[in-house]
């Protein structure tokens, strides 16, 4: 249940920012994203700017586009293997920021590519320029 939790949090703290800059939306995990490889993926926390969207609204079905930011929340029976797989596919893809967060270490680990890497933790500030301009919280307020 933390995981889900985790995932609600940082959703509605993207989802406050959106109030007040509107520019795209954000989506749960119950989100199927059809990504140019042909898989499908569900990020706990995906958000897309609005004019990926038709007409900049959500898609009725899956949507087949390339979200511009994926967060992926460490559940205890992940593998470390499947988690670092999803991260390439995404950055792959075009994804422009993957983060992923694991609520054990109460850290978030910033991927913009393969070699270009972040983590934070506590008090450190989580920004998402450019994906989400203006962006920025604590850490800690993740957990």
């Amino acid at each position: 249940m933390y995981h889900s939790e985790v995932s609600t949090r940082i959703a509605y703290l993207i989802q406050s920012y959106l109030e007040r800059f509107p520019l795209g939306k954000v989506y749960g995990a119950d989100v199927g994203i059809q990504l140019p490889d042909g898989n499908l993926r569900s990020p706990d926390v995906t958000f897309v700017r609005m004019e990926k969207l038709p007409g900049g609204e959500s898609p009725g079905t899956y949507g087949v586009l390339v979200p511009d930011l994926a967060v992926e929340v460490l559940s205890p029976n992940d593998s470390a293997r499947e988690v670092a797989e999803k991260i390439c596919e995404y950055l792959q893809c075009g994804v422009p920021q993957v983060w992923l967060v694991n609520p054990e270490e109460r850290s978030v680990t910033i991927h913009r590519s393969l070699s270009d890497t972040q983590r934070l933790t506590g008090d450190d500030t989580i920004t998402a320029d450019p994906v989400l301009p203006g962006f920025s919280c604590r850490v800690a307020k993740f957990f």
